[in-house]
């Protein structure tokens, strides 16, 4: 199977089946006083991405197949430096969760993961533009959490207090303000900042910066607004309180 699939992604696909099975062992826990009944459970979240994570090694490795001049090639020092990586950044996840919070977590672990993947290794030069890229990455999102928290407050106490009309204090008003919110202010950086980076030669490393800001801010937001606003998952603050 190595000498024509890649071995990274069998071994998350391996990977992800462990953890879900982790998971399901764990079992499932819900918000006391949940009167609304739309806590799914804390199991929901893990699950979801050990799915996803699932099927995204599965597509890797039935399309990422090596050329017939790199078939003699199994695990070089590369994949070995990029699967260390993801194994630590993973235990550094869960560990660093609780204090840290999901947020904060979940964008460094994503901006990370893109940066270093993109990049094709792991290598001492590039840590000056990973480490510029994460303050940048986590002050972008940082401001896009921070606004969209203060227009669904407002919207979520002004329907009860009567500030503005009920329809626009329920759930489904108030998420759908909100991605339209952050949607506003996400894509005139990500077509500008596109434009820009296409001068850039493909192996730059502020190309691969602008990228993985992109995708780790849409993700970290998406996920937060997916299962904190629509299905009420209480998702660990940490640092970010607010």
């Amino acid at each position: 199977m190595f000498r024509k699939h890649k071995p990274v992604p069998l071994a998350f696909m391996g990977l992800s089946v462990l953890y879900f099975f982790y998971v399901v062992s764990l079992g499932s826990s819900k918000m006391i006083g949940d009167e609304l009944g739309g806590d799914p459970g804390g199991m929901l979240l893990p699950l979801v991405l050990s799915i996803f994570m699932f099927l995204a090694s599965t597509y890797l490795m039935i399309t990422d197949t090596k050329k017939r001049g790199d078939q003699t090639v199994t695990f070089g020092p590369d994949e070995r430096r990029l699967f260390s990586l993801t194994f630590l950044m993973a235990i550094a996840y869960v560990l660093a969760m609780r204090s840290v919070g999901f947020v904060l977590s979940t964008a460094v672990l994503s901006f990370t993961l893109t940066f270093f993947y993109l990049r094709g290794t792991v290598r001492l030069q590039d840590l000056k533009a990973w480490a510029i890229g994460s303050l940048l990455s986590t002050a972008f999102l940082l401001a896009l959490y921070t606004l969209a928290r203060i227009l669904t407050r407002f919207l979520l106490i002004g329907g009860r207090t009567g500030q503005v009309p009920p329809w626009m204090g329920s759930n489904g008003f108030v998420i759908g303000t909100a991605l339209l919110l952050v949607t506003i202010l996400y894509l005139p950086v990500a077509i500008l900042g596109t434009k820009r980076m296409k001068a850039l030669p493909s192996e730059s490393s502020v190309r691969d910066v602008f990228v993985s800001l992109l995708v780790s801010v849409a993700t970290t937001e998406l996920l937060y607004l997916i299962f904190r606003q629509l299905f009420l998952v209480e998702l660990v603050r940490g640092l970010v309180a607010w």
